[in-house]
């Protein structure tokens, strides 16, 4: 699913400012139904958030899990 959204996610990443953080939901917006139904949207999570950590995506970190809501929040570099 990253590779498909490869796009679309460099369009979110280089929308966000410098220490900009969010969640996926946030920084993708009203896109963010687009990804699919919400059991693919979570795997989408998972998959970017591995991405990320292991440098398949870049100009973002991972910051931590934000316990209101439950979600994964990234760091625009």
């Amino acid at each position: 699913m990253i590779e498909r959204n490869r796009e679309l996610i460099q369009s979110k990443i280089d929308g966000m400012q410098p220490g900009q953080q969010c969640g996926l939901k946030e920084m993708f917006g009203k896109d963010w139904d687009s990804i699919g139904t919400p059991g693919k949207r979570k795997a989408f999570g998972t998959d970017f958030k591995e991405s990320v950590k292991n440098g398949n995506i870049s100009g973002l970190r991972w910051v931590r899990i934000e316990n209101n809501g439950r979600f994964d929040v990234y760091e625009k570099l």
